[in-house]
């Protein structure tokens, strides 16, 4: 079998799916540890002490996933981190490639319905070649062409925030904003002279994208 008795942390605090990823795991031979939080994960690897960790980044309330990475990465750094997430692009998530730490994967949650690939990844950043899966760097995905501030802006707007709210977040001006907005809408070649409202189309990728984020 492929997990081959290899020790797995699984963090993610949806049941059913931490549920689904574990006994699709267990069936590949790796032994598998499920933790909801960061606080069951830092006691787990204390007492499991996996070869490698499957991380959300979003946990609900209290530390991430990301926190907790930068933790095992610092602390643990014979542990192989992949990070699974429904965010396609991490600065949906307000976050930088910078933000990640070094040597982890990226994988897409739409994407472990494919058993195959999700072992794959798995071997590649147990195998320290981690570079071999970064979805989030998928020039194909979504939202690519995007540049890092028209992402924040489009995340503002995901957010439900005005023009207005923008142009006082950001200290601007209105018109800056609405040539911001304007930008946003050309790079993903959203007609704005069709029947179908721009901003609202361009949200509505976002969204698709990763989820529908939390006001701040």
């Amino acid at each position: 079998m492929k997990g081959a008795g290899r020790r797995l942390l699984v963090v993610e605090d949806e049941p059913l799916m931490s549920s689904l990823l574990a006994e699709v795991l267990i069936a590949q031979g790796f032994l598998v540890q499920t933790a909801a939080d960061t606080l069951q994960a830092r006691s787990a690897v204390d007492s499991f002490d996996p070869d490698a960790a499957l991380l959300d980044i979003s946990l609900g309330d209290g530390p991430s996933g990301l926190d907790l990475a930068h933790v095992l990465h610092r602390k643990y750094p014979h542990i192989a981190l992949l990070f699974l997430t429904k965010h396609s692009d991490p600065r949906t998530a307000g976050l930088a490639d910078k933000d990640l730490p070094a040597g982890c994967g990226f994988l897409r949650k739409d994407r472990v319905r494919d058993t195959d690939y999700l072992l794959e990844s798995l071997e590649a950043v147990l195998t320290e070649r981690p570079d071999r899966v970064r979805d989030d760097q998928d020039p194909n995905q979504p939202l690519a062409a995007l540049s890092s501030h028209q992402m924040e802006i489009l995340r503002l707007m995901a957010q439900g925030y005005t023009n207005d709210y923008i142009a006082r977040f950001k200290g601007a001006s209105q018109s800056s904003v609405e040539r911001w907005v304007m930008q946003i809408f050309r790079t993903l070649q959203i007609d704005t002279r069709g029947d179908v409202n721009p901003r609202v189309e361009a949200v509505r990728r976002f969204i698709a994208s990763s989820s529908l984020p939390e006001r701040v």
